[in-house]
């Protein structure tokens, strides 16, 4: 059996966008994120790991559509690529959720994958983001 990721995620101000609202749903998702990494490291069991993945998924989609919200009222250039790759991620989340419900072991997969994706997501597109809304006055 494969080794489980048992690490977290710490907010830092390197992760900040410049956008409360971003921001706060950022740190939410970390913290889901850390709380799903426990959940599949510890004894909790398969539907704990459910549970966690389910919340992770309901916060990312509302998350998701609160920015592609703002994109949209701003006019921000790339939000159909911004919000294709929201969608890209939530199929992979989905299916690992499904797998999961399947029997497969999704634990170091799943946590290993969206540490590298959101703090690359955050770093590479959604700075970005924030970059442009700070230019439009949005923060």
């Amino acid at each position: 059996m494969p080794a489980t990721d048992t690490s977290v995620i710490h907010w830092s101000p390197n992760l900040s966008v410049g956008v409360a609202a971003i921001d706060g749903d950022h740190r939410a998702l970390i913290d889901l994120l850390n709380a799903l990494t426990a959940a599949v490291a510890g004894p909790a069991g398969h539907g704990a790991v459910t549970l966690k993945l389910d919340e992770l998924i309901a916060r990312t989609e509302a998350h998701f559509r609160s920015e592609e919200e703002i994109m949209a009222r701003e006019h921000y250039s790339e939000a159909g690529h911004h919000a294709r790759v929201h969608e890209a991620l939530l199929d992979e989340i989905r299916q690992f959720r499904s797998d999961h419900l399947a029997g497969t072991d999704i634990g170091p997969e799943i946590t290993a994958f969206l540490k590298r994706w959101l703090i690359s997501h955050i770093i590479e597109s959604d700075k970005h983001l924030g970059g442009y809304l700070e230019g439009r006055g949005v923060g």
